[in-house]
């Protein structure tokens, strides 16, 4: 229970945090936080503090706050989130799952480039980390303590993708 009570404050924390005014925007913002915590509350790991699921709620609202217009957050059916949250090949023409939030917010007149709380919140999750593998101290790391390097979006992309085809589409995925 203390797990969903975290990933709720999360949401809640992120949607006021990141809230710049009272517009329509705010409102998709807050009703994508919801559906993406909505979505992730039946997978949401127990008794883990931290690892890739945590850049998986933003992850997912950028994607459906991000999305069509025309596509209220709630109404966006689970197979066509997994299906933008599917890693791209190196030789597919489909745009990236960054590519495609970056659009879609510059569809919304969101200047990336600004000081905005939002903006800010793109850069962190779009940043490039090299692969951690030792310690500083040259020590090998546990295999569960390393990571592949990448963004935080790429990492909870890859973790969201993997729990919502097995446990939204597992009939037609066997």
């Amino acid at each position: 229970m203390a797990d969903m009570r975290n990933l709720w404050w999360a949401a809640g924390r992120m949607a006021f945090s990141v809230a710049e005014n009272n517009s329509w925007r705010n409102q998709r913002w807050h009703d994508s936080l919801r559906r993406s915590a909505t979505l992730l509350e039946p997978v949401w790991p127990k008794h883990d503090t931290g690892g890739p699921f945590n850049f998986a709620l933003p992850t997912i609202a950028l994607l459906l706050y991000a999305g069509p217009l025309d596509n209220e957050p709630e109404r966006v059916p689970v197979e066509d989130i997994v299906t933008a949250l599917t890693p791209r090949r190196a030789d597919e023409d489909t745009p990236s799952l960054e590519d495609t939030i970056r659009a879609g917010l510059a569809d919304r007149h969101h200047d990336l480039s600004d000081d905005s709380k939002l903006s800010a919140l793109v850069r962190s999750l779009t940043a490039y980390h090299e692969p951690v593998t030792h310690t500083a101290s040259g020590w090998d790391l546990p295999a569960f303590e390393q990571t592949p390097g990448g963004s935080l979006l790429d990492a909870g992309a890859r973790w969201a993708h993997h729990r919502f085809t097995h446990h939204y589409l597992q009939d037609s995925v066997a």
